[in-house]
C-alpha cells in the first residue's frame, strides 16, 4: 500500500490588520453623547492598511490646502486706506503665530486629513481675557464625540457687513447649541460649540457661571451626513474594497513565504524508515527556505522491499523526484480584484489616475487636462468649503471688515496659458494695475513693491505697451522694478518687437 507523507511549514506571524482598539466612549453613549455611525478609532487606522486610501487622501490634502492663502479686498476702499492695512496686518500676524507648535499650513492639511480619514475634524479656537481669538488647536477627529442638541434656543448675535455702509452690524437670532467631549487617558473634557455665548463648564458640559476652568470653543468641519450629526468620509461606500484589497495582498505574501505549491515531490519506490521521514521533514521546514538553502544536499536512505516467495530476489527500492514548477504560481493572485478595488477607492475621491501614479502614459495635453477637471470639480470646490467657514464665522468673531480669506490654487507655470488669459483681458481694457494682480494670482507670488500712485498703473494694459513699443516710455538699461515689469508684460501678451534689454531679464 502506498503512503503520500505530507511535510507541513511552520507557521509564520504575518502582519495582518489587528482588531480595534475598543471604543473609549462605550458605557458614556445615551448619557447625552451620541454614537458616531462608525468606529471612529477603526476609520482613522484603516488607511494604514490600504495600498489606495493612503495616496488619495495626501492628493486631497496636498491639492486642496498645500497651496496657502491670500487676502481680497470684501468691498471696494481706497488705496491707501490705513484702517484696510492696520487690518490686513492683524489678519497675516494672527495666521503667522496662532500656534507656537505648528504652522497655520500644518493645521490645515491635519484637518483635512481628518475629513477625508473620518468624515470630521475639528479645531479648537481659544480667546484670551478680552475675549479676542488667539489661538487655534487641531484636536484629533478620533477622539471627540457629540452630545445632543439643547432643548433651549439660546440668544446669539451675528455679526454681518452692510452692504451700504460696510460697517459690521449685529443681528440677533437664536440657536440651538450642542457641545463636543473629549476623553483621553480617562479623562473626559468638554468643549461648546463655536459662537456659544455661555461659560460652560470643561468638566461636566454644564453651564456654569462660576466654572472654574471654562470649555473653549471647537469648529467642527464635516462632511455631510443626513442621518446623522457626525459627517460620514466619502470613500465609506468602498471600505470593502479597501479591506478585500488587504486581504488580497496577505494572501500573496503567505503564498511567496511559505511556498504554498513546492517545487518537487518526492516519489518513494519502496520503505522509508521513520527517522528518515522525520529528517526530511526537519530538513524541509528548517533549511529549504531562505538563500541559504541553496546547494544543501539531502540524503535519503530506504529499505528495500522483501520478497514475497521463497527463492524471489528481494526488490530494490528507488526514489524519483517529480519537479512541480509549471504547478507554481508564477505572478501573484487576484491582480485584476486589486486593480478593481484601487479604481474603486479612486473613485470615491474623483481624483484622475495620474494624482496617484496609476499611469505613466500621459502627454502634456491629457495631464493638463486632468489637473482642470480635478481643480474644477473637486480641489476648488472644497476650497471654497472651507473659506466659508473662515469668512463667515472666524473672521467676523475678530471683527474683520476689510478683508476675506481666499485659498490659493496651485501656482500655473504654463506661459502659453499666462499668455492667453493675458491678452484675452488686455483686449477688454485691462489696466496695468489689474494685470499686475493676475499675474501675481497666476503666479502664486506677489510682484515687487511699485509706488501705487504711479499714473502708468491705471493706463489700459494695451494702450501702455503701445507706447513701449513707440518710444514714449524710455527703458533705461539698469532696470528699475518698473521697467522689468513691462518687458515681462510685453513677453506675455505676445508682443513681436521687444528691446534689446529685454533679453537680459
Amino acid at each position: 500500500m502506498s503512503r503520500a507523507f505530507i511535510f507541513k511549514g511552520k507557521e509564520n506571524e504575518l502582519p495582518v490588520s489587528q482588531k480595534m482598539s475598543t471604543d473609549p466612549f462605550d458605557g458614556y453613549y445615551g448619557d447625552g453623547i451620541i454614537e458616531p455611525p462608525y468606529n471612529l478609532d477603526w476609520l482613522a487606522r484603516l488607511p494604514e492598511h490600504s495600498n489606495m486610501l493612503s495616496q488619495c487622501i495626501e492628493a486631497m490634502e496636498t491639492n486642496i490646502d498645500g497651496f496657502g492663502f491670500t487676502l481680497e479686498p470684501a468691498f471696494d476702499f481706497d488705496e491707501g486706506n490705513e484702517a484696510a492695512e492696520a487690518e490686513r496686518k492683524t489678519i497675516m500676524h494672527f495666521f503667522e503665530f496662532c500656534n507656537f507648535e505648528l504652522p497655520y499650513s500644518q493645521l490645515r492639511r491635519r484637518v483635512r486629513r481628518d475629513l477625508e480619514v473620518l468624515g470630521n475634524a475639528y479645531w479648537e479656537v481659544i480667546r484670551d481675557g478680552k475675549g479676542d481669538i488667539v489661538w487655534l488647536e487641531h484636536i484629533e477627529g478620533h477622539t471627540m464625540r457629540l452630545t445632543q442638541l439643547d432643548r433651549e434656543y439660546t440668544p446669539v448675535s451675528y455679526l454681518i457687513r452692510d452692504d451700504d455702509s460696510n460697517e459690521l452690524q449685529e443681528y440677533p437670532s437664536r440657536k440651538r447649541f450642542r457641545r463636543y467631549v473629549q476623553i483621553r487617558d480617562g479623562r473626559k473634557v468638554y468643549f461648546k460649540e463655536f459662537g456659544d455665548p455661555r461659560l460652560i463648564n470643561s468638566r461636566t458640559g454644564q453651564v456654569d457661571n462660576n466654572a472654574e476652568i471654562p470649555a473653549t470653543e471647537i469648529i467642527h468641519f464635516k462632511l455631510y451626513c443626513p442621518y446623522s450629526p457626525y459627517g460620514v468620509p466619502r470613500w465609506i461606500g468602498n471600505w470593502l474594497a479597501v479591506e478585500g484589497s488587504r486581504q488580497a495582498e496577505e494572501v500573496n505574501y503567505e503564498y511567496f513565504e511559505n511556498n504554498t505549491v513546492p517545487p518537487l515531490a518526492l516519489l518513494v519506490s519502496g520503505t522509508l524508515q521513520d527517522e528518515v521521514v522525520g529528517r526530511i521533514e526537519d530538513f524541509i521546514n528548517d533549511e529549504m527556505k531562505g538563500r541559504k538553502s541553496f546547494n544543501k544536499i539531502l540524503v535519503i536512505e530506504c529499505d528495500t522491499v522483501g520478497s514475497t516467495l521463497p527463492g524471489e530476489n528481494a526488490q530494490k527500492s528507488s526514489l524519483q523526484f517529480v519537479p512541480l514548477s509549471d504547478a507554481q504560481q508564477k505572478d501573484s493572485l487576484f491582480d485584476n480584484y486589486d486593480k478593481t478595488n484601487r479604481e474603486k477607492i479612486r473613485s470615491s475621491f474623483r481624483l484622475p489616475p495620474i494624482f496617484v501614479g496609476l499611469t505613466s502614459d500621459y502627454t502634456r495635453a491629457t495631464a493638463r487636462e486632468s489637473r482642470e477637471v480635478a481643480e474644477e470639480q473637486v480641489f476648488g470646490p472644497e476650497r471654497a468649503d472651507h473659506d466659508f467657514v473662515i469668512n463667515r464665522l472666524l473672521f467676523p468673531a475678530m471683527k474683520i471688515k476689510y478683508w476675506k480669506y481666499k485659498s490659493l490654487p496651485p501656482q500655473v507655470n504654463d506661459f502659453e496659458i499666462m499668455s492667453g488669459v493675458l491678452d484675452t483681458f488686455s483686449r477688454c481694457g485691462l489696466t496695468v494695475r489689474e494685470a499686475r494682480e493676475e499675474i501675481s494670482r497666476l503666479l502664486n507670488h506677489p510682484l515687487s513693491e511699485i509706488d501705487e500712485k504711479s499714473d502708468w498703473l491705471n493706463l489700459p494694459l494695451q494702450v501702455y505697451l503701445a507706447k513701449l513699443q513707440n518710444g514714449e516710455l524710455e527703458i533705461e538699461k539698469s532696470a528699475s522694478p518698473e521697467n522689468r515689469e513691462a518687458l515681462f508684460l510685453r513677453a506675455l501678451v505676445g508682443i513681436e518687437k521687444a528691446l534689446e534689454e529685454e533679453h537680459e531679464y
